[in-house]
């Protein structure tokens, strides 16, 4: 078997790993635009002998508008796991400031350049390449492999969500996300809130038992943004959040906020709030044993406390923000070190770099992946690819890039956890 696998991973050529590559950058495809890459990927994959299907799949906030992606199978012979490759099609926002064209694909000094170079064109490419590279060698699998470039991930991940809606399934899921090549088997999860407050208008002259009723919303919001905390700080366990730290996380829980809104009758209304109302939309990124129902109990006791020193504060909140329920709430994902997944793609990862493999939160943390929506029903997920937003000094950034080295040890990788986990 150790030859077997060695021999997978040799089947992998840097250059064909750069002409996938840089095939999927040359076509642009931000959310809901995905149809031209997600053709071509399609083609790709017949041509490599898998059986494959397209899928349209409805915007979210918008029935009226569709896109598509392709469902991709290897079928094994039987008798063991499935294995889900999983990577979005979409990449970022297209920031100002490229020193290159970004949909150029240029390559120099082994960096490959380009929007979702490595979030996520390059772990396509390396799901793609791997994947190829176990059907070359003619190795027979016992249980499937699903190839899956999904829509949307940058809209809450609805590609995925749609996949699993239509009963696609497997035993166990790679989620090729950018982790610098670390198997992230722990990630933070998300949900958005939204709180509103409310006050009586009142004018510069007022009663006395006018005024007692009365702060200003404004004022409210800041209180509350001053009892969570300065945005990005870790909340201090013990506080007034509920949870137990986890040792691959640190400094989550924590969360930024987003939006604030107040309107004045006398100026023209952009919100839709009534000029007595004042808006504040929130995240937390949760740490695993958070819920949303955990993160609701908090902060209703929080917002309780401040109730009880003010009694002019006025307020209610809705936890997930109506319109992210679907989104933007995403729960926790962790799957034990011991775990097959993770030590066949670490096993894997060790032999594509000669160096050992990194296993934790490290690679991920802070970000939220379509693995975990997939990990959310109960199938073992690991996060795992080329490429580190943390060469940059801000993200999303211009002059995405990612080494052609880092695409094709994760190839390697792939290919040696695929054949490990399915042969």
């Amino acid at each position: 078997m150790l030859i077997e696998l060695t021999t997978v991973q040799q089947r992998v050529d840097p250059s064909r790993v750069l002409e996938i590559e840089q095939a999927l950058l040359r076509i642009p495809s931000s959310a809901f635009q995905e149809q031209a890459i997600a053709d071509h990927l399609a083609e790709r994959m017949t041509d490599i002998g898998l059986d494959v299907t397209m899928m349209e799949v409805p915007h979210p906030f918008n029935p009226s508008s569709t896109s598509r992606q392709p469902v991709g199978t290897w079928r094994g012979i039987g008798g063991g796991p499935s294995l889900m490759l999983n990577g979005h099609m979409d990449p970022g926002v297209e920031m100002p400031g490229w020193s290159v064209d970004p949909y150029g694909a240029k390559f120099e000094d082994g960096w490959v350049w380009g929007m979702g170079a490595h979030d996520d064109k390059g772990g396509l490419a390396a799901a793609f390449c791997g994947l190829e590279a176990v059907i070359k060698s003619g190795t027979r699998l016992k249980g499937d492999v699903l190839l899956c470039p999904v829509v949307a991930h940058k809209l809450g991940g609805a590609g995925t969500r749609a996949l699993l809606k239509s009963g696609v399934r497997a035993d166990l899921c790679i989620n090729m996300e950018h982790s610098n090549n670390t198997i992230a088997n722990v990630c933070v999860g998300i949900v958005m809130v939204r709180i509103r407050v409310e006050a009586p208008e009142l004018f510069f002259r007022y009663s006395t038992e006018a005024k007692a009723q009365y702060w200003n919303p404004i004022e409210q919001l800041c209180e509350v943004v001053r009892r969570i905390g300065a945005s990005l700080d870790p909340i201090p366990e013990g506080s007034w959040m509920t949870f137990t730290p986890h040792p691959e996380l640190p400094g989550f829980p924590t969360h930024t906020f987003d939006t604030f809104h107040k309107e004045h009758y006398y100026q023209k209304n952009l919100s839709g709030l009534h000029s007595r109302q004042a808006e504040l939309l929130l995240q937390f990124r949760t740490v695993p044993g958070q819920t949303p129902q955990t993160v609701t109990a908090d902060l209703a006791r929080l917002l309780e406390d401040i109730k009880r020193e003010h009694p002019a504060f006025n307020y209610s909140f809705e936890l997930p923000a109506k319109g992210t329920e679907n989104g933007w709430c995403q729960e926790p994902m962790a799957c034990r070190s011991d775990h097959a997944l993770v030590t066949a793609l670490a096993e894997g990862q060790t032999r594509a770099s000669g160096s050992v493999a990194s296993v934790g939160g490290w690679g991920r943390l802070g970000n939220v992946g379509d693995g975990n929506i997939v990990a959310s029903l109960g199938i073992p997920t690991v996060q795992y690819g080329p490429g580190d937003i943390r060469i940059y000094h801000e993200w999303p950034t211009a002059d995405e890039r990612v080494l052609l080295s880092d695409l094709v040890t994760a190839a390697r990788a792939v290919a040696y956890a695929t054949v490990k986990l399915c042969g």
